[in-house]
Formats: C-alpha cells, sequence, structure tokens
C-alpha cells in the first residue's frame, strides 16, 4: 500500500503501512524526525472493508492528534 502524507497543526507527517498475518502496522514519521510511531492495527472490528486504506489513514491521523510530540530523551 502506498504511504501516505498529511499535516497535523503545521507538522507533515507520512505514514508507511505494512501486512502482517494479525493485521496491519503503521509507521508514522514526523517530518525532521529520524524516529516513528508504530501503531498496529489488527483484523476485525473497525475497519471497513470496502476501505481499508481510509480505515487505516483515519486511525493513524485520529493518533497523531493525541501523540506526545516532545523529543525523546535518553536515560
Amino acid at each position: 500500500m502506498d504511504p501516505h502524507e498529511f499535516e497535523h497543526d503545521g507538522i507533515r507527517f507520512e505514514v508507511r503501512f505494512e501486512r502482517v498475518a494479525e493485521g496491519w502496522i503503521c509507521r508514522i514519521h514526523r517530518e525532521g524526525r529520524d524516529t516513528a510511531h508504530i501503531m498496529a492495527f489488527p483484523d476485525g472490528v473497525g475497519f471497513d472493508p470496502s476501505d481499508v486504506r481510509g480505515s487505516l489513514i483515519a486511525g493513524c491521523e485520529a493518533a497523531v492528534a493525541v501523540l506526545d510530540h516532545a523529543l525523546p530523551t535518553r536515560h
């Protein structure tokens, strides 16, 4: 599945999708960062079977709205 790009609060994001046996893995990359947030979407409830891509995009965009965007720290 092709990556999806979007903007939230003036910040650009790219989501890359990977199909796995149990569902989908989505890697949400924030522009200018080397890290990614990993989201797992298991097969089943919550997907529109006629628009899986749209369902994944909606889930990732909703997650970005509540993710902590602070820089990672070293401990």
